[in-house]
């Protein structure tokens, strides 16, 4: 369906739109879902890892790598070196728990990376795999994080009456 008015909006427009393939589709769908309640519900906290997670996917997008996952991808482990550190440095400034969970499944995501580069008999289907869906926990903790921020600056402000 999407697919035709895409090809239909091709033909009237002139336009060169590559169709993109339902699980891009599905992620960016959730990033979007991640950034948008990271704003509108989260805390700075939850907005800063919306945008580190956004910018992370945006620069892996705007690699030129062709999705050939038969070697190390360089590029993009470098992408995710960096977003490893923006968590990081987030849980580290961070008093919420939740940075400390984004930053250990992206260092996951980033051994991935490090060992495909040891072990040249890694399937290229499973590391492109599991380097792409690593990111839906990340996002997923962002997510409730953000949606639960109220009711977390709530039980503070109760514990800090009590004392």
């Amino acid at each position: 369906m999407i697919g035709m008015l895409l090809t239909k909006l091709n033909c009237k427009l002139g336009l060169s739109l590559e169709i993109m393939e339902p699980h891009v589709v599905t992620y960016y769908v959730v990033l979007a879902a991640t950034v948008i309640a990271a704003h509108w519900r989260g805390k700075s906290c939850e907005r800063a890892g919306a945008w580190i997670a956004l910018s992370g996917s945006l620069l892996t997008s705007a690699v030129p790598w062709g999705g050939i996952w038969m070697t190390f991808a360089v590029p993009i482990f470098f992408i995710d070196l960096m977003v490893l550190a923006g968590f990081w440095s987030l849980a580290l400034f961070s008093s919420r728990f939740w940075p400390y969970w984004a930053t250990g499944w992206q260092l996951v995501g980033l051994l991935v990376h490090i060992q495909r580069m040891m072990f040249d008999d890694i399937l290229e289907k499973p590391y492109g795999l599991l380097s792409m869906y690593i990111a839906y926990p990340i996002l997923l903790v962002i997510l409730i994080a953000s949606l639960r921020s109220e009711r977390v600056a709530r039980i503070q402000r109760i514990h800090a009456t009590a004392k």
